[in-house]
């Protein structure tokens, strides 16, 4: 038995506030949560996980619930060193909160620094003092309850995250069936949530590109009930019209990178835009640093990775016939250019 330690974090931060944006309507009752998610580090290429569904409930008479999260998200923690993620939007009556339920999936998919993949199972966390966050499993779903206050007040912005510290995972030499992995969960205050942000942690998001308007420089996407407005104006990309006319044309998702998201306004600056595309790799040049990749739908997109990051992620494993994950950058007219290549046969949304 060997055992690999993952020092990664997930944090879902809920963002809280009135309906309308601004100062909004007083009679309002009701606010919107937003959902983001980060990590701090990991010594995993990748660790994916699934959301399915995080619901804030107040026990007692009333019997009052609001549902934040209920389409399934899979999220590669790895992925999300420095960036606060922007995951989905919704409305809650405004109340205080004492349980928060969050379902995913018992399964959880690794790999490793030499891309070995594996699959372990989530199991109960329980620290030196004998504390415990307990699992509720039904088949292939998990579910924890966590008992802590959450307050969503109308025609008023708060704050509440939570942070989920995946450890010792415990993995057989021969085989992944005996693969588990603990789940740690814990309420962070303001404080520590803002401490990231000191950090140099950005935030981000992904999204179809909706409503492209090259001349203002401008693009919506939408999370949950709410449509968010990108403005690209101040990026330094170049060709960055094309990248984003290729994700609009060809329905490919964009990630995007910003200094702060206005919550007031629903509106971002982006300082960076990205498109992450998979598929199957061929004409490899190695001498040119360019390949091929024809995506599950069969669109045929030449890549130039002479400006990839290469550590870890590009090396004596990228082959012909060989699925990767490319982070494209930049369009030259001919060929797109990829920030980052990793050899992979795992597929998320993020």
């Amino acid at each position: 038995m060997r055992q690999a330690v993952i020092a990664g974090m997930l944090l879902i931060g809920f963002m809280l506030y009135a309906c309308g944006g601004g100062g909004g309507d007083s009679t309002s009752t009701s606010g919107s949560v937003i959902l983001f998610a980060t990590d701090d580090m990991s010594n995993h290429k990748q660790v994916i996980t699934t959301i399915n569904k995080v619901q804030f409930i107040k026990q007692g008479s009333n019997g009052i619930a609001c549902d934040v999260l209920t389409t399934p998200v899979s999220i590669d923690i790895s992925n999300l060193s420095s960036i606060i993620q922007l995951i989905n939007a919704a409305d809650c009556p405004s109340n205080i909160y004492n349980r928060i339920t969050i379902a995913f999936d018992k399964s959880i998919k690794l790999m490793n620094r030499d891309n070995k993949t594996e699959t372990c199972s989530l199991v109960s966390y329980k620290d030196k003092l004998n504390q415990t966050n307990s699992l509720q499993c039904d088949g292939s779903i998990c579910s924890l309850d966590i008992y802590e206050p959450v307050n969503i007040f109308a025609n008023q912005n708060n704050r509440f995250a939570l942070d989920f510290d995946l450890k010792e995972f415990e993995v057989s030499d021969s085989s992944s069936a005996n693969c588990s992995a603990t789940l740690k969960v814990s309420p962070l205050n303001d404080f520590q949530f803002d401490f990231k942000k000191s950090r140099g942690y950005k935030e981000g998001s992904s999204g179809l590109v909706l409503n492209l308007n090259t001349n203002a420089k401008t693009f919506n996407i939408m999370k949950g009930n709410k449509t968010f407005t990108v403005d690209y104006s101040k990026i330094l990309q170049e060709n960055v019209d094309f990248l984003l006319q290729f994700a609009f044309m060809n329905n490919l998702s964009v990630n995007i990178e910003s200094s702060d998201l206005d919550l007031k306004q629903n509106r971002c600056i982006a300082s960076a835009i990205f498109i992450k595309i998979y598929g199957t790799v061929s004409d490899l040049n190695s001498k040119d640093y360019t390949f091929t990749i024809t995506t599950q739908n069969n669109k045929i997109i030449p890549i130039d990775y002479s400006n990839a990051y290469i550590n870890d992620h590009v090396g004596g494993d990228l082959s012909n016939n060989v699925i990767v994950a490319a982070k494209l950058k930049t369009y030259d007219g001919k060929t797109y250019s990829a920030c980052v290549v990793e050899v992979t046969d795992m597929i998320t949304e993020d």
